[in-house]
């Protein structure tokens, strides 16, 4: 076969008279290249030039590599690969200078007549077929008056008629209900597109499902006139269903956390009143304000009782403060506060109880420290919690720091840092989840609720702040509390 040239266009540089002629050469063969298939021979048959469309079908066509015998006008059906093609011959003589024949040119034009146009559309109905037997929508079309001209055999599934039962009836009129937004958008003065329009459609048996309706309005190709409608139908029967049972088991959720508040709230009264009288009283006999009791040993029974019911009745706190959380009731009472008074408050507070368990409990604050905007009662319950939780869980001799200072993007931060036993990483989630303990090998479950730590968390994010705990066993733990700016004051 003859060599196929391909040369670069050249640029602008070259864009003179003496390269014009070299140009239009270039140009010449590009043209040749997108063409249909070319090949031209000399007077003994030999290919003297082919293009990119030839060499794609030479083999087909001229296996002996010279010029195909064939006739001006005869038609060449071919098979590229997995595809059928039809061509029509076109021969073409180029004298030479002297006017006696030189060159044959063999053009193959691409031929699309009836057959290939049956086979095309053989082909594009197979297609459709397949992609309505496959998808989950039903697939109707209707003519200019809505009538259905067309279903898909998907609708037997949803709706439990065949698809012939449903052609010749009015679109609109398939709702068990009239729907004003389907009509309007089908309606003479519309003919809008529209998209998941939920009507309810009466199956065989008379059960009302649930479907979305989706269309497009059709136009002739010439004339632009009004052909119909055609659009998919989706049965969102089972998907309703399950959203109305997700409702109402939200429902029942919401009606059973209400209850249990309730319950909570209810019985913190009940069990505050007695509690409030056993450490009344236990401090009056613990005191022996109305006379000496008469046995040592009973005084420190009253001891004991005073320090149980305190215990009870701190329990029954917390407990009543994750309820209220828990169902949003707790509201947030700000004022504008001193954070070393704060700090100071927890200190005298804890250091009884780290005095008792052989720690060093000592206070940083940086200086000039501004005030706060916040709950400070719900502040304070924030730092005792962590300061209790960091004495209980640390050794004798070890040490208990609590910290506050403004962070270098002007958030306020409060710092509660151990020497203790310190949590797993993998335990964390545990410990900050509600009533959640975690167990070590250096100590047992402690007394209490499991509440400090998540108590801690949800009141630090209810003034919009952020709670972060990072511990290493053996190690101990640090828990910050970084208070948003806004609520820093000059």
């Amino acid at each position: 076969m003859g060599p196929n040239p391909k040369k670069r266009v050249p640029g602008p540089e070259a864009a003179s008279s003496e390269a014009l002629p070299a140009l239009l050469n270039t140009l010449q063969l590009e043209l040749l290249n997108r063409a249909p298939p070319i090949c031209v021979s000399d007077r003994q048959g030999c290919l003297v030039y082919t293009n990119d469309a030839f060499d794609r079908i030479a083999k087909a066509v001229t296996p002996d590599k010279r010029a195909p015998q064939r006739q001006d006008g005869e038609e060449i059906p071919l098979t590229i690969g997995s595809r059928a093609e039809r061509f029509v011959l076109r021969v073409h003589g180029i004298d030479g200078p002297d006017g006696q024949p030189l060159l044959t040119a063999s053009v193959f034009e691409p031929h699309h007549g009836p057959e290939w146009k049956s086979d095309a559309l053989d082909e594009a109905l197979e297609r459709l077929e397949d992609l309505t037997r496959l998808v989950t929508d039903w697939i109707w079309e209707t003519n200019r008056n809505l009538v259905l001209t067309f279903v898909s055999p998907r609708v037997n599934e949803s709706l439990g008629f065949h698809q012939l039962e449903l052609t010749g009836r009015v679109l609109t009129d398939l709702p068990a209900s009239p729907n004003p937004a389907l009509n309007d958008m089908m309606g003479p003065d519309q003919r809008k597109p529209f998209r998941d329009i939920e009507v309810q459609i009466a199956e065989r048996d008379g059960t009302l499902r649930r479907v979305q309706l989706s269309g497009l309005p059709v136009y002739g190709r010439k004339d632009g006139a009004f052909l119909g409608y055609r659009g998919t139908a989706h049965d969102i029967t089972d998907i309703r269903s399950r959203e109305a049972a997700i409702r109402k088991a939200k429902e029942d959720a919401e009606l059973a956390s209400r209850a249990k508040s309730e319950f909570l709230a209810n019985m913190s009264h009940e069990l505050r009143t007695p509690l409030n009288a056993i450490i009344g009283f236990s401090e009056i006999m613990r005191g022996e304000i109305l006379g000496p009791i008469g046995s040592a040993q009973y005084k420190g029974y009253a001891h004991d009782i005073s320090e149980s019911a305190r215990h009870l009745l701190a329990l029954i706190s917390d407990i009543l403060d994750a309820a209220k959380i828990e169902s949003g009731h707790m509201p947030l009472s700000e004022t504008e506060i001193d954070p070393g008074a704060l700090t100071d408050s927890v200190i005298r507070l804890m250091m009884p109880r780290a005095q008792r368990a052989g720690l060093s409990l000592t206070a940083t604050l940086a200086p000039d420290l501004p005030n706060l905007f916040a709950d400070e009662t719900k502040l304070k319950q924030i730092l005792i919690n962590l300061a209790s939780n960091a004495v209980k869980f640390t050794q004798p001799g070890g040490r208990v720091d609590l910290r506050a200072s403004v962070g270098e993007s002007g958030e306020f931060v409060f710092m509660v840092s151990d020497s203790g036993i310190g949590i797993a990483a993998k335990d964390i989630p545990q410990a900050l989840s509600p009533f959640g303990q975690v167990e070590t090998q250096m100590h047992r479950p402690s007394e209490g609720t499991g509440l400090g730590l998540p108590l801690a968390k949800s009141l630090t994010e209810m003034h919009g702040g952020v709670f972060e705990l990072i511990s290493e066993q053996g190690v101990g733990t640090t828990v910050t509390l970084r208070l948003p700016a806004h609520r820093v004051r000059a």
